[in-house]
């Protein structure tokens, strides 16, 4: 069986939709000796030329891609995609990819014995492209009446959408993974004789919400480590001097993958605190979790609170709000007990979401 992967960046870009589309490739091969892959997406860095790279089962080819408008290719053609749609007996795309989308639903068009599969990854009603909806979503609509099969990442993130509600009869729920790398540790002991060690990891967006984490720890006694890079670099490192916290907050901007597992391990508590549906699932809550930290994250429409449970891994407070944040990091600090309990029940949790689980829900969507 072949099947073709759609995604907008694909390894080594680093991001949440790339990761798990790396993990979902890499983890179907794992399962079956019957499935290969070809992954069609854009270049993440300015290009040129196409590139192609074979990994066994799974081939790569990454597109032209002359220029970029906040993080989004803008690349109007994919001249590989009708021959890539002929040769695959499977296409499977990942939403939303906007520039891809408008060759998929014309070169589909003469497909029709072709099986459709959608990973519905955000919705956008919410971020900061939601200015396109109103042109952007009746074209979603056609690809999606012509899909077998849409999977959604969470039941939040069905129930937060407009567009998913029309049909619900091609709706599967399939949790997305983290990467196998990260081991399922054992619990956290609470911290002795040291301030509690914070952690952040992501893109530095504006949803992202870290302004109000750097608020929000002023007046306490903790470390914090911010790991990622973009637009909101300087101006986060900006509000850090303003509150004169330079001793308290470390910025770490291209941690590698054995760094970033070393910086997890010597963390404490992982916080999230995302400020819109942007953000829709949180990945590295997931990272987290495995390695025994408890988690405060945001109540949001969107798998965000789905992945850390309230009040069972962590706590889940209102968005943009430092005084919630505050509240809830002291709260955590100050309880042995608590903290430790959230610590296993986070092992408990993050084993709900393995690479190996997430692969053979989708091996079953592939074989029906």
């Amino acid at each position: 069986m072949k099947i073709l992967q759609i995604v907008k960046y694909y390894d080594p870009c680093q991001g949440g939709m790339e990761s798990v589309v790396k993990n979902l490739v890499e983890g179907v091969v794992d399962c079956s000796d019957e499935i290969n892959f070809t992954v069609y997406s854009n270049n993440h860095v300015k290009s040129f030329t196409r590139v192609k790279k074979i990994f066994g089962k799974i081939i790569v080819l990454k597109e032209i891609t002359p220029l970029f408008l906040k993080s989004q290719p803008l690349n109007l053609r994919y001249p590989a995609l009708k021959k890539l749609i002929a040769e695959n007996d499977i296409i499977h795309h990942h939403y939303p990819f906007p520039t891809m989308e408008v060759s998929l639903l014309r070169y589909l068009k003469k497909c029709q014995n072709k099986k459709l599969i959608i990973t519905w990854h955000a919705n956008i009603k919410n971020s900061r492209w939601s200015w396109i909806e109103k042109f952007y979503n009746p074209m979603i609509k056609k690809i999606l009446d012509r899909a077998d099969c849409i999977i959604v990442t969470s039941p939040q993130l069905f129930e937060a959408s407009n567009i998913l509600k029309d049909y619900k009869d091609k709706i599967k729920v399939i949790p997305l993974s983290f990467d196998p790398k990260y081991k399922i540790s054992a619990g956290k002991k609470m911290p002795e004789n040291r301030n509690f060690e914070l952690l952040f990891v992501g893109k530095l967006r504006k949803y992202k919400g870290v302004e109000y984490l750097i608020e929000a720890i002023q007046n306490l006694p903790v470390g914090l480590t911010i790991v990622g890079n973009g637009e909101e670099l300087e101006i986060l490192k900006e509000k850090v001097n303003s509150v004169s916290l330079q001793d308290k907050v470390r910025f770490i901007t291209n941690a590698s993958d054995e760094e970033l597992s070393q910086i997890y391990q010597a963390s404490d508590l992982f916080v999230l605190p995302s400020i819109n549906e942007a953000e829709a699932f949180g990945v590295v809550q997931l990272e987290a979790m495995a390695n025994g930290l408890p988690v405060i994250n945001t109540n949001l429409n969107s798998g965000v609170p789905f992945v850390s449970l309230n009040d069972f891994s962590g706590i889940t407070v209102e968005p943009k709000c430092s005084k919630s944040l505050k509240c809830a990091i002291e709260r955590i600090i100050v309880n042995k007990e608590l903290y430790e309990l959230f610590s296993s029940n986070a092992i408990q949790r993050v084993g709900l979401f393995t690479r190996k689980k997430m692969s053979e829900s989708y091996l079953e969507v592939y074989n029906a």
